[in-house]
């Protein structure tokens, strides 16, 4: 691969993220289809525990140049899209704070974005934080909602342990190298009895076997690890935490933008054409009502194209 050949200071080959086997299979040679980045991405699956990763992949220090400062659309005025997410989630979150008798509940949010799920939580009483790599997206937070929000990593915000009672990792576990260290991390920082909501892309799912190569949620190289049902259970039981439930999600966006991808036939250069493209948007629109029923239905027969996970911290056992 010459992009390799140019520099191959920046790059690397992780053994399993999960299981630390050397052996793994090559699938395919993925591209940058978000941001139209220079570079190829071998996807390949772990010989041992069937956990598919990127592999060589950038390094840390190469990867800073595939999240531009424009990466989050920092709008004044979120998306439908956004409100939707941000609405779903605390509807989860009241959910678990209700059954766990939590009138405030303590929250975190690893790689909260811009915030507007934290802001919707405080607005509904809920004790907030943040970490964010984006220094944009965290500036946005702070200046917009007067978020607490830490830009950088969970392993340098210096949070106390057992301190939290509900830690959200909405779509981030697919963007650590090390995906295992960082839930042994949330276990740690998890009140006994505390609960995990995470979100992954379903690398098992029906659009994924559709697409190959060209799946949307791919998002080579940013989405360095790609998790089935059962690769994700591995992962939450090995950092210590007990799986409850993992929900197919029936959204369509992963099928959607898989097809704009293909429908005008370049990559998908999202942070490129303008969203306020009355074609653009408009035919979006259009396959996110069609694709709907089929959605419903991946989700139904438990290969939908995104994994929710709930996950709690056994509580201490009593002396």
């Amino acid at each position: 691969m010459a992009d390799m050949a140019e520099s191959p200071a920046a790059w690397e080959n992780p053994a399993c993220p999960l299981c630390g086997s050397e052996s793994a299979r090559r699938l395919f040679v993925a591209r940058d289809r978000l941001l139209g980045r220079p570079g190829e991405f071998p996807v390949v699956r772990c010989s041992g525990c069937g956990l598919v990763f990127l592999k060589p992949r950038p390094t840390k220090e190469a990867l800073g140049a595939y999240y531009p400062d424009d990466y989050y659309p920092l709008d004044q005025q979120p998306s439908p899209e956004a409100e939707a997410v941000a609405h779903d989630l605390l509807g989860s979150v009241s959910t678990v704070a209700h059954g766990r008798g939590l009138r405030q509940p303590r929250i975190l949010d690893i790689g909260c974005g811009v915030g507007l799920f934290l802001h919707r939580a405080e607005e509904a009483g809920m004790a907030v934080q943040g970490i964010e790599l984006s220094a944009s997206a965290v500036n946005y937070a702070r200046t917009n909602y007067g978020l607490d929000v830490h830009h950088g990593t969970l392993g340098d915000a210096n949070i106390p342990l057992a301190c939290r009672d509900i830690v959200v990792m909405w779509h981030v576990l697919e963007h650590l190298p090390d995906p295992l260290a960082g839930l042994r991390q949330v276990a740690g920082i998890l009140a006994p009895g505390g609960v995990l909501l995470a979100a992954v892309p379903n690398f098992d799912s029906y659009e994924a076997r559709l697409f190959g190569r060209r799946w949307y949620s791919l998002d080579a190289p940013r989405h360095l690890i790609h998790f089935t049902p059962a690769t994700l259970t591995i992962a939450v039981e090995q950092a210590g935490l007990q799986v409850q439930t993992i929900t197919h999600s029936s959204g369509t966006a992963g099928l959607v933008y898989s097809l704009m991808g293909d429908l005008t036939g370049v990559s998908l250069k999202l942070r490129h054409r303008p969203l306020s493209e009355p074609a653009y948007h408009r035919t979006a629109a259009i396959l996110h009502r069609l694709t709907r029923p089929a959605c419903l239905a991946a989700a139904h027969l438990r290969h939908g194209g995104a994994l929710e996970l709930q996950a709690t911290k056994p509580p201490t056992p009593s002396m």
